[in-house]
């Protein structure tokens, strides 16, 4: 069975790696790649001009394109250089596909997703194949789009399927908000057709396909908290899967004290803490910088209370405002007597999803989404 393939870290890692050594995960995709490619097409497809395929797609614009750029040019130069139809190459593409996985495995959904729109019954098939050898996840969704009763039936059938891979497409594909994926806009207004998709999974022995599950949930949260919380009211409790689900899928609400939220997952919104110190190791920090911080909670109940504790800072923006950003720390039982201490430390170092700018800033303390104290600090 191939390894467990998320892409969504993929694209996150390929942003994010920063160090010099660092090896893009868009060189994946490389001459060997695309002569293997083209060799098992050319084995296959009388008409595949080979020599054209490889020398039009390394050509003198490989080296500047983007990760899913290089993938979506290897599928426009495979549709380039075959004289068959689209359903004839669908054939060979999806039986060349087993033997590819991870990312680089991704180009076969993509062919499919640029080019099998017109022919639904055919592609919707053929990404229920390829999606166990990489995933479909993004491939599906120009078709939920185009043919949204059609796809949602069958995906709804994949929910039920005996591979992993399969029932994690049905819930990963039609997230309202997958990242580095086109959003579903009829699904953000209203996910009512997701609901029997999540029902069919909530205990699932996968962690893969349950991961999904909660990321599913966490998207519906930002467009219809509202469903999100009904939802996880009926699940929380039932077993483990169903707990872990709800916990990671209120993940956002929990962080900004939705008390409803807060209920759900057992956290007494009623109980009284404290947070007695708040200390910063300096109140000026250069970018690129760090700074130690620490602080003290205290629990003012009688007997011992459940909390969340996290932190906020709220970072300048280049206009002038100010963005707030949680850090979760801890869930944990508190006793009624002395105060727990926390140390924690906060860099300061530009990264390619997050760029500091001087000026003030403030960090609080968070428990039970509720900020129990807060300094400011200079950022230089």
């Amino acid at each position: 069975m191939r390894a467990k393939f998320e892409v969504s870290t993929f694209y996150s890692k390929s942003i994010t790696q920063n160090h010099p050594m660092a090896e893009p995960l868009k060189n994946e995709f490389n001459e060997a790649f695309v002569t293997q490619l083209g060799d098992l097409l050319a084995e296959r497809d009388e008409s595949f001009n080979l020599d054209g395929f490889i020398r039009s797609t390394i050509n003198e614009n490989w080296e500047a394109r983007a990760l899913k750029d290089r993938m979506r040019h290897i599928s426009n130069m495979i549709h380039a250089h075959t004289s068959l139809n689209y359903l004839e190459q669908l054939s060979i593409v999806v039986d060349i596909a087993a033997q590819f996985g991870g990312l680089l495995g991704m180009t076969f959904p993509d062919y499919v997703e640029v080019y099998g729109l017109d022919y639904p019954k055919e592609s919707i098939a053929a990404l229920y194949q390829l999606t166990r050898y990489s995933s479909s996840e993004f491939a599906i969704r120009p078709y939920i789009i185009a043919y949204e009763n059609e796809v949602m039936k069958a995906m709804l059938e994949w929910s039920k399927d005996e591979n992993e891979h399969v029932r994690r497409l049905a819930s990963e594909g039609c997230r309202p908000r997958l990242p580095w994926a086109m959003a579903l806009p009829t699904f953000k207004k209203d996910p009512t057709l997701l609901l029997p998709i999540l029902e069919n999974l909530k205990e699932d022995e996968s962690l893969y396909v349950r991961k999904s599950v909660s990321n599913n949930i966490n998207d519906i949260t930002k467009d219809n908290p509202d469903i999100a919380l009904k939802l996880s009211e009926r699940w929380y409790g039932a077993n483990d899967h169903t707990n872990w689900i709800v916990k990671n899928g209120l993940r956002n609400l929990l962080k900004t004290g939705n008390k409803q939220a807060l209920q759900i997952i057992g956290f007494n919104d009623n109980a009284k803490f404290k947070v007695p110190t708040l200390k910063l190791s300096t109140k000026k920090v250069g970018i690129g910088n760090s700074f130690n911080f620490e602080f003290q909670i205290s629990n003012l109940e009688s007997k011992n209370a459940l909390a969340k504790v996290g932190f906020v800072v709220s970072y300048q923006k280049a206009n002038g405002t100010l963005s707030d950003k949680i850090f979760h720390v801890t869930e944990k039982e508190f006793a009624s007597s002395d105060p727990s201490v926390f140390k924690k430390k906060l860099s300061f170092k530009d990264l390619t999803t997050r760029k500091h700018h001087p000026g003030l800033h403030k960090i609080g303390v968070l428990v039970n989404g509720k900020k129990l104290a807060e300094e400011e600090f200079e950022l230089v």
